[in-house]
């Protein structure tokens, strides 16, 4: 099978010579009536699986902000880690679906854990010019380290899943997006029940809210760190073993990744994990739409174009959250 084009989306074909918004023009024109509602809801499905996507590694850049009072520039490349991990479970050692995609996050989980414990805890003290510089310095690390050892080839990891197609009265969806969808609500609805009702959960709350009063009275701040890291980066992995079978993996796939996740968590509240889901699935549903009806050539600046409208009219972000997670 023919490896499809580098990236998360590949754009239509043009006819030769013709102009940027030709195809566009001839794909609107054949479709008419029930077919261009279908195309439509196809989009807003494609909008979806990405701000799944975007959601759950948004969430945990959120976390971390919330928790640590640091923003990780590495943690798109925890994504592509675990879609690496994922792609040599069930492509190179033949490991069922489901295991292979509960793999990829245990082992992200460790990495979480090793990352806390030597890279964020020596820099957590310090000023965030060092923080910047030592997440970044980390992104391109593992950016070249998975250059180095895998290869600049995208790899491919089809599922059962992703080429069984449903089809609904006309409207066409793979069950891997179906997957991806249910699965992320699960997800978000276990880490609200996690944050709100379990001891370290609320540890995890209050320490958004004022660190050194909780250090005061007794709370095991790095301890509730190193969960946090370990959570963020499981998150990061499950969300790469979800849509991996839809999206090619490529070493420097985490970067964009990073920068839209940081968006909608700016754009969110800074540091509120519910704020920054809601701004993931809106940048992914505009990305969609837009790059299939208005230039497929700009979707990747939609999410800073929300970012700056947010900043600019309510620079608190979309729901007003100041303090905590």
């Amino acid at each position: 099978m023919a490896p499809k084009p580098p990236g998360w989306l590949a754009p239509p074909r043009r006819s030769r010579g013709g102009s940027r918004c030709a195809w566009r023009l001839e794909r609107c024109d054949s479709l008419k009536g029930p077919d261009l509602i279908y195309d439509a809801l196809e989009q807003v499905l494609q909008g979806l699986t990405l701000g799944s996507m975007y959601a759950m590694v948004a969430a945990g850049l959120a976390l971390m902000l919330g928790v640590a009072r640091l923003i990780n520039f590495a943690h798109g490349e925890f994504f592509m880690l675990g879609a690496y991990v994922f792609w040599l479970g069930y492509s190179e050692l033949g490991l069922p679906y489901p295991v292979a995609a509960l793999l990829a996050p245990a082992v992200m989980v460790v990495f979480g854990v090793v990352y806390q414990r030597t890279v964020i805890r020596a820099i957590l003290p310090r000023s965030w010019h060092v923080q910047l510089i030592a997440t970044l310095a980390t992104s391109i690390v593992l950016t070249n380290l998975a250059i180095i050892v895998l290869g600049t080839q995208p790899k491919e990891v089809p599922t059962a899943l992703s080429s069984r197609i449903l089809d609904v009265g006309g409207f066409r969806m793979a069950w891997q997006r179906l997957l991806v969808l249910v699965c992320s609500l699960i997800v978000f609805w276990g880490l609200h029940r996690f944050v709100a009702r379990t001891r370290t959960g609320r540890a995890m709350r209050a320490i958004s809210q004022n660190r050194e009063a909780c250090a005061v009275v007794g709370v095991d701040v790095q301890r509730v760190t190193m969960v946090t890291f370990a959570l963020s980066s499981a998150l990061a992995a499950l969300a790469a073993a979800l849509v991996s079978p839809l999206f090619n993996i490529f070493p420097d796939m985490g970067t964009a990744l990073t920068l839209k996740a940081f968006a909608a968590v700016v754009a969110g509240g800074f540091g509120y994990v519910n704020g920054a889901i809601a701004a993931s699935f809106l940048i992914g549903l505009t990305e969609a739409l837009a790059g299939s009806y208005v230039s497929y050539a700009y979707k990747d600046a939609i999410a800073f174009l929300i970012m700056i409208a947010v900043l600019l009219w309510r620079p608190q972000g979309l729901f007003g959250r100041r303090i905590g997670i």
